[in-house]
């Protein structure tokens, strides 16, 4: 539902999972099914669906979205990519232009020298 209390549809596949509203309340985000299954049960998603200013664009990841999170009220997303177990890749983009920002291997940075988008509270 938009600021102006018109409903606006976003997706007709039902593939949302996860749905959640920026705190700016200016971005939706989605995680899209299907999810991709382990071994202990659970599903895992490979794609973020990202809804800013009347477009919805898409982040990708090589392995499974393992968290996301909004950072700055809502102007730049953030994900936590790569297998169930061991260290990953965060990443940083920009909500509006889904332009990567920043992004590293959390094996090769350790928790106290990560940026502060990866170690702040998350959004």
């Amino acid at each position: 539902m938009t600021a102006s209390g018109k409903d606006q549809k976003l997706t007709s596949d039902r593939d949302a999972e996860d749905v959640r509203l920026s705190p700016d309340g200016e971005v939706v985000t989605w995680l899209v099914t299907p999810l991709i299954p382990s071994v202990d049960g659970r599903k895992w998603p490979k794609e973020l669906r990202v809804y800013h200013e009347g477009r919805t664009g898409t982040i990708e990841c090589a392995g499974i979205i393992r968290e996301y999170w909004f950072w700055k009220k809502g102007t730049h997303v953030a994900t936590d990519c790569g297998g169930i177990h061991f260290a990953g890749i965060e990443t940083l983009y920009d909500a509006n232009t889904l332009k990567e920002v920043d992004s590293f291997d959390q094996a090769e940075v350790p928790v106290e020298k990560r940026p502060e988008w990866s170690t702040a509270a998350r959004e």
